[in-house]
């Protein structure tokens, strides 16, 4: 955990482009201060999110009008899911961008009024699940593109 914290701080810092996918969405919530429940079905009543080892499930998600997320995924969209524990209390600088039916946190992204260069979005869910929706990781890659196209241009201005 301490090293995967410490890598989300120092992309932070750097201004780096991230997408944290299941896990990844809730070290980054953690990372920046926020907590997690440990356990949904303890706080759910129910296992829809993981009903077994190994075996994905569908939920419906909404996402948050003018955020990250739903510019990428649209209002509404299909997810897999496969977890037990989710997001509780926000991270700082963080703003919560989709969730279920059940209200359980399934995408954060940072705040841009606070960081308005920085692309970073986590969600719960796994879309490397569905690879003929590829609309998370073609925003990262452009993202990506665009962090490396403003280093070479700061890089290009330096030597010059």
């Amino acid at each position: 955990d301490a090293f995967e914290f410490a890598l989300v701080q120092e992309g932070l810092r750097r201004g780096m482009p991230v997408l944290g996918i299941c896990r990844g969405a809730q070290v980054l919530n953690v990372a920046l201060g926020g907590t997690l429940h440990q356990h949904l079905p303890d706080v759910l009543g129910h296992s829809r999110h993981r009903q077994r080892e190994a075996v994905f499930t569908t939920s419906s998600v909404t996402t948050v009008p003018g955020t990250r997320v739903e510019a990428l995924v649209g209002p509404t969209t299909e997810v897999q899911c496969y977890h037990h524990q989710a997001i509780d209390c926000i991270g700082e600088g963080l703003i919560v961008s989709a969730s279920d039916a059940d209200g359980v946190v399934e995408a954060v992204e940072i705040d841009p009024s606070r960081y308005p260069h920085s692309w970073v979005v986590a969600v719960q869910w796994h879309p490397e699940e569905c690879l003929d929706d590829l609309r998370l990781f073609a925003g990262l890659v452009g993202a990506a593109n665009r962090y490396m196209t403003g280093k070479t241009q700061t890089a290009q201005k330096v030597s010059k």
